[in-house]
C-alpha cells in the first residue's frame, strides 16, 4: 500500500524518539486501517519519552525491540476494514478517539499501552472500535477541522477535571484498616455508613480488645487486631484515629489502594505529614478528615468538585497551554469572581492577559496576571494575601511541583479545594498540614484524562454552540516537524497547543499568527478572532497534503 512517516520510540528522552519510514499496514480481519489527520502534542507525551518503559502506563517494557509510537489527541479517518468489522464502520467515516482505553480494568491507553498517532496511518483493532462495553470512536462531521478537533481530548480533561466524583461510603465488600497509636484505650464506632456498606475485612492496629469487641458486634462480622500492617497489604478505606505520630500516620496512609480513601479522625500529627500527592493524580486517591464523631462522619463533608461560585481562585501555572484552557474555563457561567494566574513565562502570561482580560471585564469580573519572578518571596506572599485576605478557594495546581504545592497550601480559605491537575508522579510526598483535612475541611482532589463522557460532551458543545477548542491552538506543523515541536512543548515556546498535521509531511512549524510566511492566502482563512478554521486546514492540504 506504499510507505508513511511514523515516530517511534526505542528508549528513554527525546533522543530515542525516531523517524522511521514503514510500509503501510493492511488491516487484519478484526483491524480497521485509518489514516491519521491530526494529533496534538500534549505534555504528557513528553512524560511517556521521559520515563521510557518505566512509565506506567506503558505495556512494552523492552522498546528497544518493540518500539511505541505515542500520540494521543488525534483524530482518524478509516481508510479500509477487515472482514470482520462490522458495516457501520465504512472508508471515509472520521472518528475522534477517547484515548484512555480500558481492558480488564487495566489501562491501555493509545499511545500508551497500544500504539498511537504519531504516524500517517495506524492500524486500530477491537479494543478501540469495540471496547468492552462501547465504541471508543466519536464520529465528528465534515464541518468541523482535524486540528481544532483534536485539540477536544485536551480540552474534554480539563472539563473533566471539575467533574471529578469521589466515594462518599465506604466501599462495600472492601478492606478497611482502622490505626491508632500504641497505648490507645479510646473506643471507637464506625456508625451508620459502614453498617450500611459492610466490608469484607477490617483491620484494626494497636485497638484494644474491648474496642475491637465493640466494633465488631456494631458491624455483626468479625475483625482483625494486628501489631503490624502486613508488608504489601492495601486497603479500600482507611481510618487514622487520634494520630499524633507523624511517621506512623505516614506508614499508614501509605497502605491506601487504588481509588481508596484515606481519613483522619480526631487529633492530628503534631508536625507536617509526607503526604503522597502524586497519587491524587494517578491512582485517584481522596484525602479526608473530621474532627470528631464516628468512623462514617468521615465520608459526611461535602466535598465539591467545581470551582466556587463567587469565589476566588488561582491557577500556578496557568499560562500554559493547559493552564490557559483552565482560565478561560474559570470565566464561563457561575465560577469565580476573582481570579489570579502566576506563571514564569512573561510571554505566555502577556498573552493570556491580552487574550483574556476583555473578557474578564465584561462580564465583572477581577482576573491579574502575575510572575513571581518579579518580586522577592515577601513581596509575593504580600500580594497573595491582598488578593485573598480570607485566602483562596480554589488553587488548581497546573505545574508538577511538590515545592509550589506545599506553598498553596498556605494561603487557603477553610473548605477550600485544590485540585491538582498536573501530573505529580505516583509516589512522590508533599510536607502537609494535615490539621488543614480535619480541622479546616481543605481537600485535595486530582485528575488524570477525561472519560467518554467528558469528551463527547465537550465535542457536541463544539458541533452545536460556539465552543471553538481550536482556539487554545498556537502552532501548526507537519509530520517532519514533529520532534521540533516537542521540544517546543518542553520549552513553552509557544502560547498555547501544537498540532501536527501527519499528511502533510514537509509542513513547516508555524505560529498560527505566522501563516500568512506559508501562503499570503492563509490569513483570510482565520477567524474574527484570528483562529484556526476548517477553511485553513482545507487550504493547508492542498498546498502540503501528500494524499
Amino acid at each position: 500500500m506504499g510507505k508513511e512517516l511514523a515516530w517511534r520510540l526505542y528508549g528513554t528522552g527525546l533522543e530515542n524518539l525516531r523517524k522511521d519510514e514503514l510500509d503501510i499496514p493492511e488491516p487484519r480481519e478484526n483491524e480497521i486501517l485509518v489514516h491519521v489527520d491530526a494529533v496534538g502534542l500534549c505534555f504528557s507525551d513528553l512524560k511517556i519519552i521521559r520515563a521510557g518503559a518505566s512509565h506506567p502506563k506503558l505495556w512494552w517494557k523492552n522498546l528497544e525491540e518493540c518500539p511505541l509510537t505515542p500520540g494521543h489527541e488525534a483524530v482518524l479517518t478509516i481508510v479500509k476494514t477487515g472482514s470482520g468489522i462490522p458495516e457501520q464502520y465504512k472508508p471515509g467515516q472520521r472518528f475522534l478517539i477517547q484515548c484512555d482505553i480500558y481492558i480488564k480494568g487495566r489501562s491501555c491507553a493509545f499511545g500508551y499501552g497500544m500504539n498511537g498517532a504519531y504516524a500517517e496511518y495506524q492500524v486500530i483493532d477491537e479494543r478501540v472500535w469495540k471496547g468492552e462495553e462501547k465504541s471508543y470512536l466519536l464520529p465528528i462531521p465534515d464541518t468541523l477541522s482535524a486540528a481544532g478537533t483534536a485539540l477536544i481530548e485536551p480540552w474534554s480533561c480539563v472539563r473533566g477535571a471539575y467533574r471529578l466524583n469521589y466515594r462518599r461510603t465506604p466501599l462495600a465488600g472492601g478492606k478497611v484498616l482502622a490505626a491508632a497509636e500504641k497505648g490507645s484505650v479510646k473506643q471507637y464506632k464506625a456508625g451508620t455508613l459502614f453498617v450500611r456498606n459492610k466490608p469484607a475485612s477490617v483491620d484494626l492496629l494497636n485497638f484494644t480488645k474491648e474496642a475491637a469487641a465493640a466494633l465488631s458486634a456494631e458491624l455483626s462480622m468479625p475483625v482483625n487486631r494486628i501489631d503490624a500492617i502486613p508488608e504489601n497489604a492495601e486497603y479500600d478505606d482507611i481510618i487514622c484515629c487520634d494520630i499524633t505520630d507523624p511517621a506512623l500516620a505516614e506508614q499508614v496512609i501509605g497502605h491506601t489502594a487504588w481509588r481508596g480513601t484515606a481519613g483522619f479522625l480526631g487529633e492530628t500529627p503534631s508536625s507536617p505529614c509526607r503526604i503522597d500527592v502524586g497519587a491524587l493524580h494517578y491512582c485517584h486517591r481522596y484525602y479526608q478528615g473530621a474532627p470528631e464523631g464516628d468512623f462514617s462522619d468521615l465520608y459526611r463533608t461535602e466535598c465539591r468538585n467545581t470551582l466556587k461560585a463567587g469565589g476566588c481562585a488561582w491557577f500556578p501555572g496557568g499560562a500554559g497551554a493547559m493552564g490557559q484552557m483552565h482560565v478561560e474555563l474559570a470565566l464561563e457561567g457561575n465560577g469565580p469572581a476573582k481570579i489570579l494566574v502566576s506563571d514564569f513565562d512573561e510571554v505566555r502570561l502577556a498573552h493570556l492577559e491580552k487574550k483574556l482580560s476583555a473578557r474578564a471585564a465584561k462580564l465583572g469580573k477581577v482576573i491579574r496576571f502575575v510572575n513571581p519572578k518579579k518580586y522577592s518571596a515577601a513581596e509575593f506572599d504580600a500580594l497573595l494575601k491582598e488578593f485573598a485576605p480570607s485566602g483562596f478557594d480554589d488553587a488548581v495546581i497546573l505545574v508538577p511541583s511538590v515545592g509550589l504545592a506545599e506553598q498553596v497550601m498556605q494561603y487557603l480559605n477553610d473548605g477550600a479545594l485544590v485540585n491538582f491537575f498536573a501530573g505529580i508522579p505516583a509516589g512522590t510526598p508533599a510536607n502537609l498540614n494535615i490539621g488543614d483535612f480535619v480541622n479546616r475541611g481543605v481537600r485535595l482532589i486530582g485528575s488524570s484524562g477525561s472519560s467518554f463522557d467528558d469528551m463527547n460532551d465537550t465535542l457536541q458543545m463544539s458541533i452545536a454552540s460556539g465552543f471553538r477548542p481550536q482556539n487554545a491552538m498556537a502552532a501548526i506543523g507537519g509530520m517532519k516537524a514533529l520532534k521540533e515541536g516537542l521540544e517546543a512543548v518542553a520549552s513553552g515556546k509557544f502560547p498555547g497547543k501544537t498540532v501536527i498535521l501527519p499528511g502533510c509531511p514537509d509542513l513547516p512549524l508555524t505560529l498560527i499568527t505566522n501563516l500568512g510566511k506559508l501562503d499570503p492566502a492563509l490569513p483570510g482563512t482565520l477567524d474574527e478572532n484570528g483562529a484556526y478554521t476548517k477553511a485553513t486546514e482545507d487550504l493547508l492540504l492542498r498546498k502540503w497534503g501528500r494524499r
